[in-house]
């Protein structure tokens, strides 16, 4: 079993709380979006990597929020890998909502996989 909590590509000059302080949101250059695509191409390779290391019975499970979750999912597609299930993982301290624009993100997306249909 492969436990991956990749990239989200959020390092873009937003703001975030931290330590009951406004900060800007960037973790590094590792952090930072190249576009949809070179995303979806980092993603696919990524899974292609752990899809070979996984024994034929092995499972992935990958957390994600909305910004990346939907390509992860979508790359597992493509490689042929089987979606068992998706898990909500509810934040109990999610960071406060100060822009005031969207709902607070109180919850993360976990997809479990099987390497392959068999």
């Amino acid at each position: 079993m492969i436990f991956a909590d990749p990239p989200y590509f959020l390092s873009n000059g937003g703001i975030t709380c931290h330590s009951g302080k406004m900060t800007k949101v960037d973790k590094g250059e590792w952090d930072k979006s190249k576009g949809i695509k070179e995303n979806h191409r980092f993603n696919l390779s990524w899974l292609s990597s752990c899809q070979k290391l996984l024994k034929p019975n092995g499972t992935i499970w990958v957390s994600g929020t909305h910004h990346i979750i939907y390509s992860v999912g979508f790359a597992m597609q493509q490689l042929g890998m089987k979606i068992l299930n998706d898990i909500a993982w509810g934040k109990p301290n999610p960071p406060p909502n100060l822009s005031c624009r969207y709902f607070t993100h109180s919850t993360e997306t976990i997809i479990w996989a099987a390497k392959n249909n068999k």
